[in-house]
């Protein structure tokens, strides 16, 4: 069986959810607004670390615990059909790895894979960093993967100022052997952050792409432009990843 690099994004690709609102929407909906207000304020785009960190504090403010938080995450939907195509592919393939590359935080992602049993699925979760706070524990911290006060990545293609996920990509197979090192390289993602480490893959590598999802929009309008090379193959339902790993 071929070597190959499995790359997830996380929210609306590995769980059928937005990881950084669920929280606020499960738990307080003043507070899920007051997200959906600050987010608004900014670029537009999705959730900064920076709008989920400030109205992580509100949380705190207004009492809830950890165990709040964490039993919120516990119920956030991972598909049966997504929990099988990954399992079943590790099971059956020794020279498959999993990488998480995403813009949620350490602790939302911890959580669920624990919850679902998945904590050895990922070999690297690159992510945002998260913790609770040692005199307060019930109130969670978020930062950027890439700190505010480091020079910034440079990105032309639009990534979220605090990780570059083309970057990230490129850094992870420099670490480990290159990008020859794997005979293919997949990728599950949605969102438009997605696109970026697209661009990084190879012709004969795959991009399955969330139909209906920014990323679908971003393949279909700049991919011919930006020279996208990969083989873009189109999912809705976890039970179709689930057959496309099949053929992996």
């Amino acid at each position: 069986m071929p070597k190959q690099l499995v790359v997830f994004d996380f929210d609306w690709s590995f769980v059928d959810q937005d990881t950084d609102r669920w929280v606020f929407e499960v738990l307080s909906t003043e507070l899920r607004r007051l997200l959906q207000r600050r987010k608004s304020a900014g670029t537009g785009m999705q959730c900064t670390p920076d709008v989920v960190n400030e109205t992580m504090e509100d949380l705190w403010k207004a009492g809830y615990k950890q165990d709040d938080v964490l039993s919120a995450l516990r119920q956030l939907p991972l598909h049966p059909a997504m929990k099988r195509a990954v399992t079943s592919l590790k099971q059956r393939s020794d020279e498959t790895t999993f990488l998480c590359l995403s813009n949620s935080n350490t602790v939302y992602i911890g959580t669920i894979l624990e919850h679902h049993g998945l904590t050895d699925l990922f070999s690297e979760i690159v992510t945002n960093p998260a913790h609770w706070d040692a005199s307060h524990p019930d109130h969670l911290h978020i930062g950027r993967r890439l700190p505010s006060t480091s020079p910034p990545h440079g990105c032309a293609v639009g990534c979220l100022a605090n990780m570059c996920k083309g970057d990230e990509l490129d850094a992870y197979l420099s670490s480990h052997g290159g990008k020859e090192s794997f005979d293919k390289i997949v990728y599950v993602g949605d969102g438009g952050n997605d696109f970026c480490p697209l661009l990084r893959m190879r012709h004969g590598d795959i991009g399955y792409v969330r139909k209906g999802f920014e990323l679908d929009e971003r393949v279909k309008e700049e991919g011919k432009k930006e020279g996208l090379k990969v083989d873009v193959k189109l999912w809705e339902q976890a039970w179709q990843i689930d057959e496309y790993f099949a053929e992996l």
